[in-house]
């Protein structure tokens, strides 16, 4: 009996090791998942599926994107992501959010992209790709007949210039030898206001928002020079979503090919600042 038992266990084990050894292996995964994962999907396939895309943006900065009386959404930034979503076949969602936590929002699929007047730097860089668009800068306002001659941050020496506090404006005044004085307000609005009584000699502010102001107040200031400090702006994808940033890039140049951006900056700013 004890022969019998000791063969049917022997037998078992021969079976147990042979289905073990010819049991097909499955194809290891891991790798293309992961791959998938850190590329957020094929982005671009679903936004095609369900006809829209989802834009991130902070809808507090006029002229580029902010509310009207009518609670509405508008701005530069909202007629070019109309102007790209129509090349791309798709209707266009805004979805507001606070700026410090735009990327992780994106990086959290609360959006598709962000198209809210970014600058590219380095350090986004790290954490989004970008199609670059243009480069925008700080200008030199005066008042029109520009009784100075100023043309030039060289022009400043000697000069009192007025700048937002806390602004990039700021930042580039504080870099321009020999100026009398910097003045600081709030508000560019505040800058202006006293440019024209005659306390600020020169205004260096960021141009979108210097022309935009410009045009709420026409004849009375004008640029001087071309604008300095320029740094490219980009909307941003996910990292790795490569065939979304492709789809993104071919209807940014189409935009700007066509003359749609053109037209777009001289509604918003009453001159074209994207060719510089």
């Amino acid at each position: 009996m004890k022969k019998v038992i000791s063969l049917l266990l022997m037998a078992a084990l021969v079976i147990l090791a042979t289905a073990c050894g010819t049991q097909p292996k499955l194809p290891d995964t891991s790798k293309n998942t992961k791959t998938a994962n850190a590329a957020g999907g094929n982005t671009l396939a679903q936004i095609k599926e369900k006809g829209e895309i989802t834009i991130g943006l902070d809808d507090t900065l006029p002229p580029m994107e902010y509310r009207n009386d009518k609670n509405e959404l508008v701005g530069f930034d909202i007629d070019f992501a109309a102007a790209i979503s129509k090349e791309l076949g798709v209707k266009v969602k805004f979805v507001p959010s606070a700026w410090d936590g735009i990327i992780p929002g994106l990086d959290a699929k609360r959006f598709d992209i962000i198209l809210s007047s970014m600058n590219v730097t380095d350090e986004r860089k790290k954490k989004v790709d970008f199609v670059e668009y243009f480069g925008v800068g700080q200008i030199l306002a005066v008042k029109t007949g520009n009784p100075l001659k100023i043309q030039t941050i060289d022009d400043l020496k000697g000069k009192v210039v007025g700048v937002q506090l806390g602004s990039t404006g700021e930042t580039a005044a504080n870099s321009i030898n020999g100026v009398k004085e910097i003045k600081k307000y709030d508000l560019t609005t505040d800058v202006f206001n006293d440019m024209g009584l005659g306390r600020v000699e020169a205004a260096v502010v960021g141009e979108m928002i210097g022309r935009y102001y410009m045009t709420t107040k026409p004849g009375q200031f004008e640029v001087v020079g071309k604008a300095f400090n320029v740094q490219p702006m980009g909307i941003a994808v996910r990292k790795g979503d490569t065939e979304l940033r492709d789809a993104i890039e071919k209807a940014v140049r189409t935009v700007e090919d066509n003359g749609t951006l053109s037209k777009i900056s001289k509604k918003w700013f009453g001159s074209d600042i994207t060719k510089q």
